[in-house]
């Protein structure tokens, strides 16, 4: 976290859970409603629905506000205006949102090692149907994922080939993915 004076809003399902999860993964982040946040403290305000988390936000211009909606699929939830992030909570536990809320600016870039290749079986253009394409996998196929700063540089770990880098808008906290390697200097880095 920075120095800039900030503070989470959170919205929609589970919020309570969300904000207690928080608290554990850093103490600075206190409860809104409990205390008034000291210096070096980031406060985390639980709202029901996106109108409430506005309100919030006009209240305290002073305060860089990190919106987070957080809802359920089927459940109609009011959404805020700009919320920074949206979490589906049915795909992820309270500390883990906690840890992408934590580092909200971090995004995963994956590092394509020996790419999959598609080739056409007959040597002849691919069908309309694409009966004719096969993917090869070659040996050492692998895929690395880096965290990177958004519209931040590269970190130095990635090759400066930047053909065999994917840059993608998700969240690190969420790059543990089966098949997937993480950059260990980077989950050092970014822990």
């Amino acid at each position: 976290m920075s120095d800039e004076r900030r503070g989470v809003i959170l919205y929609g399902a589970t919020v309570i859970a969300v904000a207690e999860a928080l608290r554990e993964l850093d103490p600075r982040y206190v409860p809104l409603d409990r205390v008034a946040p000291a210096p070096g403290q980031v406060p985390v305000l639980c709202c029901l629905h996106g109108a409430e988390a506005d309100a919030a936000r006009e209240a305290a211009p002073g305060i860089a506000w990190l919106v987070v909606e957080l809802y359920r699929p089927g459940a109609d939830v009011e959404h805020a205006h700009h919320p920074a992030l949206v979490l589906n909570t049915s795909k992820f536990d309270p500390e883990t949102a906690a840890r992408v809320i934590d580092q909200p600016d971090l995004v995963t870039w994956y590092e394509i090692i020996n790419p999959i290749r598609a080739i056409t079986v007959d040597g002849r253009p691919p069908a309309n149907d694409y009966s004719n394409i096969a993917f090869i996998e070659p040996d050492g196929h692998r895929i690395v994922a880096h965290a990177v700063r958004v519209e931040g540089p590269a970190p130095e770990c990635l090759p400066t080939d930047t053909k065999a880098v994917l840059q993608s808008h998700d969240a690190w906290a969420l790059a543990r993915p089966p098949k997937i390697d993480v950059c260990q200097a980077c989950a050092l880095r970014h822990r």
